[in-house]
């Protein structure tokens, strides 16, 4: 009995083998140049050890691996039968090979996850900068940035050019800035030519750069505070306290015989004081429509100082513990809770009512963890790989937590505030020039380091390309 297939048949097999030969041939290609690409450009160590094997690559290896023997034993078949003669045959094969690359890089790109890399810059400041002190946020959904000098302000828009200027006043400085800026106000101390720093309160609209008001207090003390309606500083001898819009003096509450304030934080319904006292470190709150103080707590002192969290909730930390307080000043029993340094590269971020902050762990590696500023309860806590350090908390405009850690490379995360739980895969951020302090506000990183030899601020975006 003949077995033997049509003409027709035959080469229709001959045809598919071929391709299929072209197609995983040119998957094996394309996977192996990959690997060497991972393994000689991006890995960080000689070995995949302590994270620095790129992510993806052992899955790249066996998928290569895989498509390589598949595209010998489909050879071998064609081979065998012959079926290589036929031009047309090698013309649909070869087309289907070149296909093939497209799905063989979408392969690629999700075993190694989502990556970015630089997409703007602004150039460095050059030799004779001035440190920066901080950053602000103008509009977060256009990218726009503002970054403060002891020479002066700028402003950034989205894509990385100066919007705006404002110059230290002539043999003056600029010495602190607000940390918050509600109703597009921020609050800047400046020092003058005939004063140490500080003895000017200045409030800017970040998105223009225009100044509002100025007023002249002498011997200010640390940074300026913007909170609800109010602008609240310290000086040497009382907590002022002016309209947020106007500039309008709203009260004077002069300082406990004998204490010296270290920092303030004003809120809608308060506005706390750190102070030294002859009782040590206390904690005074003070009503936000007269000053008047409504009640004081002393502070647990340990190797670093206390600091203020927030005004509304009033919370602080003390030796390492979060204290929160009712409105009364009774501090909450709270629960047990890891360990909260008032010191470290990341700064705290406070998002409504919860304190997220990098943690120490056995002193092994940092966790982040996120406390409750209604009654201190420890909400969560969230482990990353390996050694890597957290650089910068945000908030992004989807109320998610935007997390930079850094390890053998930098991640950018993005958790759910309720639970810590990763939205999706982490970023990887390649190739960005980062100094030891930075802030980011949504894609746009902002350097705090004095190295001028860094570029101000710089955006990133998804990379195209391996």
């Amino acid at each position: 009995m003949d077995t033997t297939p049509p003409p027709l048949v035959k080469r229709l097999r001959d045809h598919v083998r071929l391709a299929a030969a072209c197609a995983f041939s040119a998957v094996a290609v394309l996977y192996a140049v990959l690997c060497m690409k991972l393994t000689v450009v991006d890995m960080t160590d000689g070995v995949c050890d302590f994270g620095g094997c790129p992510r993806g690559l052992d899955w790249l290896l066996l998928w290569a691996l895989v498509a390589g023997l598949a595209a010998g034993g489909l050879w071998w078949s064609a081979v065998k039968g012959r079926g290589y003669r036929s031009a047309v045959g090698w013309l649909v094969a070869v087309t289907v090979g070149l296909v093939a690359l497209w799905p063989g890089w979408l392969g690629f790109s999700w075993l190694r996850g989502p990556h970015m890399d630089l997409f703007s810059y602004q150039v460095p400041d050059g030799p004779g900068a001035d440190k920066p002190l901080g950053s602000w946020a103008g509009d977060p959904a256009a990218g726009f940035v503002i970054r403060a000098r002891a020479d002066g302000v700028t402003g950034y828009n989205g894509e990385g050019r100066r919007g705006w200027s404002l110059p230290a006043p002539a043999g003056g400085a600029v010495c602190a800035m607000s940390a918050e800026t509600p109703s597009d106000t921020g609050l800047l101390t400046l020092t003058t030519a005939e004063s140490t720093c500080g003895n000017r309160l200045v409030a800017v609209d970040v998105t223009s750069g225009k100044q509002l008001w100025t007023k002249d207090i002498p011997k200010l003390v640390g940074k300026p505070s913007a909170g609800g309606s109010m602008a609240v500083t310290a000086s040497a001898d009382a907590v002022l306290a002016h309209d947020l819009g106007t500039g309008a003096e709203l009260w004077r509450s002069p300082l406990p015989e004998g204490a010296v304030a270290t920092e303030v934080a004003a809120g809608p319904d308060r506005v706390l004081l750190l102070a030294r006292t002859d009782k040590g470190v206390e904690l005074f709150a003070l009503g936000a429509r007269t000053g008047a103080v409504a009640w004081r707590f002393p502070m647990p002192v340990g190797y670093e100082s206390p600091r203020i969290v927030s005004a509304s909730p009033a919370a602080a930390v003390g030796d390492g513990r979060l204290v929160v307080f009712d409105d009364a000043g009774r501090p909450g029993a709270g629960a047990e809770a890891p360990y909260v340094p008032t010191t470290g590269e990341a700064e705290w971020l406070v998002a409504g009512d919860v304190l997220y902050a990098s943690v120490p762990e056995r002193e092994q590696r940092e966790l982040l963890a996120a406390f409750s500023l209604k009654d201190g309860r420890h909400l969560w806590t969230r482990a990353f790989d390996h050694d890597w350090r957290i650089r910068a908390l945000a908030a992004d405009r989807t109320g998610r937590i935007a997390v930079v850690t850094e390890g053998a490379y930098t991640h950018l995360w993005h958790l759910d505030p309720g639970t810590g739980k990763p939205a999706g895969e982490s970023t990887v951020l390649r190739g960005l020039r980062l100094g030891e302090s930075f802030a980011l506000h949504g894609r746009t990183f902002v350097n705090l380091d004095d190295d001028a030899r860094l570029p101000p601020i710089f955006d990133v975006a998804p990379t195209i390309g391996w």
